[in-house]
């Protein structure tokens, strides 16, 4: 009995460094890409899933568990051995599997978990639209990670990794991208961390298009091949040089003079929008090699560079409800009062928050709601102002009106104003995102203010949801303010000014008004003026608005 005691003891820890040895190798498995969500019905979705070495393991003791975030239960379970087999790529395999028409929940949020023998590898708890706790499931008790990147995207799109390495921590998760199902991905390697790419784009060229820049280059060649390019974008012929190891992530907001975009090997362009109007913009671009820790930039030698300036548009009014609440513009309901136009925070271009409406509320009801612009400043005769904005749509009910008012007077119910049709370009339904196009307002807009709005009405019978995003409206010059501009009964000195603007004789018992560029009034100069200040002013470009239709610019400095 001694001996049989003892050989005991030996084995039982022996037996267990070989379990946990197991586990240990079971970590190099990880999800490697995913479609869950896409414009309109969803279908195509699939998860992909990387293991190296798979002949040393049971694909049954695989597991990928999907999670629901609102109670962090599981609603779904696949073993690995019901996945179909991709392609090889030296000691590593991907599986992947089509799950069924919506059959991966559309996330605020939703996660996922890769298990092996029960346990959640490493790492491999991930969720998308947020985090999430877990409350049942291998994964109970567990914080979720969010892979940072969302959908919808297109049918035949997915979220990818990319980058250089041998396990899941050197990789990057990267948004919507054609999906590369059962194939290694765009701009990823498997391996250790690759040099620097040898050779830079060629070809690179910005072409400006109203208030925004598209970059083109053709792709790097030589020995080296980048996985992605770093595009940087300043309003300054200067930028600073990227570090091996740090990562730069992408920043569309370019209101502090600088932007960046990563774009994966492959994709020979990309776009910076929303930019300021008549403004040079400098752009450069680096390429790189692998991910995260090993990101690798080629910085060697002179890095391309370009630039392009911006139409000269003023932007009277953009909106896109990215704090949640309806900004500068304001709802109205005429009938209904339990529904109502409201930002929500999801669901909008780019999963952003949007301005939804629905006359939905357990059953149809019958509704009238107004979302109405603030007020609209134009300068007649000179500018032609620009309706533009994203909808979509989804359940039967009467089509959201676009409506644009030349008397209404900015507060109060909408109906007892004058409101005229624009003609818009709307979403089909299926939740489908459609652009307006770009909407000439000329032949509507009759006086100096005026304001847009959309109606949406329901009924007992249908009420459909209505949403709406990125609202552009901007004006550009006509026929050229030089042109049109009267030299001759507006004249002022000096231009640019810091301090006194004099008035020529000639604009006598003529009232000047003063507007920046977003159309808004900030001075009125009277009639018996000679001279005004501009010292209260941040410097910047300014029109002069003489009765008559006479314009001149004004920079203040």
């Amino acid at each position: 009995m001694k001996k049989v005691y003892n050989y005991l003891v030996v084995m039982i820890p022996l037996m267990a460094l070989i379990c946990l040895s197991s586990v240990a190798l079971a970590q190099n498995a990880w999800v490697n890409e995913i479609h869950y969500d896409n414009f309109g019905t969803d279908q195509g979705e699939f998860i992909e899933v990387v293991l190296e070495n798979p002949g040393s393991y049971s694909l049954s003791d695989f597991e990928i568990y999907l999670y629901n975030g609102n109670n962090g239960e599981t609603y779904d379970v696949k073993s690995l051995d019901a996945f179909s087999e991709g392609n090889p790529v030296g000691d590593f395999m991907l599986y992947y599997y089509d799950y069924p028409e919506n059959g991966i929940q559309n996330g605020e949020p939703d996660g996922f978990a890769l298990v092996y023998m029960g346990d959640v590898i490493a790492g491999q708890f991930l969720s998308y639209e947020g985090v999430m706790t877990a409350t049942g499931g291998p994964a109970s008790g567990m914080t979720s990670t969010d892979i940072g990147v969302a959908e919808p995207g297109e049918v035949g799109e997915s979220l990818q990794l990319s980058g250089s390495g041998s396990s899941y921590t050197e990789f990057t998760w990267n948004p919507p991208a054609p999906e590369t199902k059962g194939m290694i991905n765009t701009g990823q390697t498997f391996g250790g961390p690759l040099p620097e790419p040898t050779n830079y784009p060629t070809d690179f060229a910005a072409t400006s298009t109203g208030l925004s820049v598209e970059l083109t280059w053709t792709d790097a060649t030589g020995e080296q091949l980048p996985a992605a390019y770093l595009v940087l974008a300043s309003t300054e012929n200067s930028f600073i040089t990227p570090i091996d190891g740090t990562p730069v992530p992408d920043d569309t907001d370019l209101s502090d003079g600088n932007g960046a975009l990563n774009i994966n090997y492959g994709v020979e362009n990309c776009i910076f929008d929303n930019l300021e109007a008549n403004t040079q913009y400098f752009f450069t671009i680096y390429p790189y090699t692998n991910a995260a820790a090993n990101i690798d930039y080629k910085t060697d030698g002179d890095p391309p560079t370009t630039d392009a300036t911006t139409a000269d548009i003023l932007i009277l009014n953009y909106e896109n409800f990215n704090d949640t609440t309806l900004g500068t513009w304001m709802q109205y309901s005429v009938t209904g009062d339990e529904q109502y136009w409201e930002a929500q925070e999801k669901y909008g271009i780019d999963n952003s928050p949007n301005a939804v409406m629905s006359g939905f509320d357990g059953t149809q009801v019958e509704n009238e709601d107004w979302l109405i612009s603030p007020e609209l400043n134009i300068l007649l005769d000179t500018y032609n102002p620009t309706l533009e904005f994203w909808s979509a749509t989804e359940y039967e009910g009467p089509v959201l009106e676009v409506k644009l008012s030349n008397d209404y007077t900015g507060s109060g119910d909408p109906t007892t104003a004058n409101w005229l049709d624009v003609d818009a370009t709307l979403s089909p339904g299926d939740w489908e995102w459609t652009y307006s196009g770009a909407i000439d307002l000329s032949e509507l807009v009759s006086e100096e203010t005026f304001y847009l709005a959309f109606r949406y009405t329901s009924n007992t019978s249908e009420a459909a949801s209505w949403e709406v995003d990125e609202i552009l409206i901007t004006a550009e010059a006509a026929i050229g303010i030089q042109e049109h501009f009267d030299h001759e009964r507006l004249k002022f000195y000096p231009n640019p000014a810091n301090e006194i603007v004099f008035l020529d004789k000639r604009i006598e018992n003529q009232e000047i008004r003063v507007f920046d560029l977003s159309g808004r009034l900030v001075k009125e100069v009277s009639a018996e003026a000679n001279q005004f200040s501009v010292s209260d002013l941040v410097p910047g470009i300014y029109l002069l608005y003489l009765s008559g239709n006479e314009n001149r610019k004004l920079i203040v400095y």
